[in-house]
């Protein structure tokens, strides 16, 4: 296989079961919700899967399938390259929790490279499975927003630097203006209060309270 030449830090059992065709596409279910309590922050309609705008056409590539029948969720490490990947069920978990439904429904998370950036698959365009880096803090379909890596995951993993080098030297970050750097923190403020939320680190008083001051802060923005 493809990634039988790559090291494993992190192998888990293999997937033994079959992906069905709708497996990222078919509504969200009652317990996909629940795992999420804070979910009606990020999704003004709340917890009804009918306003959730799934693109029909997301999908995994074979690669990716062969990869899950080798190790369902784990880790590839080459020099300082990590792709911590996802597990079948945690892809729709972080497609869903992080909220690519709103900012760029057409990119499939599949990995975590150890930095809080996440490896997708652009699935705008249906030719092939073009992997692009996306910070989970700034998800967007603009172009200061993503990088792209590669058409393969084994030509993305043969690289050996740091894959945050490709999107510093490829997009630079361009000068913000007061307004976009303040709007920015907000966002990433506003997604720690959530993470806290959903790990009991705060009572619902503050979480509401501090909740309410960011989203007047964003809506002034």
């Amino acid at each position: 296989m493809w990634f039988s030449k790559f090291t494993f830090f992190d192998k888990q059992s293999a997937l033994t079961e079959s992906v069905s065709e709708d497996f990222f596409t078919k509504l969200f279910s009652k317990d996909e919700f629940d795992n999420f309590p804070d979910i009606e922050s990020l999704y003004p309609n709340g917890r009804d899967p009918k306003y959730f705008p799934i693109p029909q056409q997301l999908r995994l590539p074979k690669e990716y399938i062969e990869l899950l029948q080798y190790s369902n969720g784990g880790g590839i490490i080459n020099g300082e390259r990590e792709f911590g990947f996802f597990s079948l069920e945690e892809i729709r978990q972080m497609y869903i929790n992080y909220g690519f439904p709103i900012w760029a429904p057409a990119f499939l998370p599949i990995a975590f490279n150890g930095g809080g950036k996440f490896y997708a698959y652009d699935l705008r365009e249906n030719e092939g499975f073009p992997i692009i880096l996306i910070p989970a803090g700034n998800l967007g379909y603009d172009d200061d927003c993503w990088v792209f890596l590669g058409n393969s995951l084994e030509e993305v993993l043969s690289k050996t630097t740091n894959v945050e080098d490709e999107l510093d030297v490829l997009y630079p970050q361009k000068e913000l203006s007061e307004n976009e750097i303040r709007y920015r923190e907000l966002r990433l403020e506003l997604k720690e209060l959530e993470d806290n939320k959903s790990k009991g680190k705060m009572d619902l008083k503050t979480f509401l309270l501090s909740k309410k001051r960011i989203e007047t802060d964003l809506k002034k923005l």
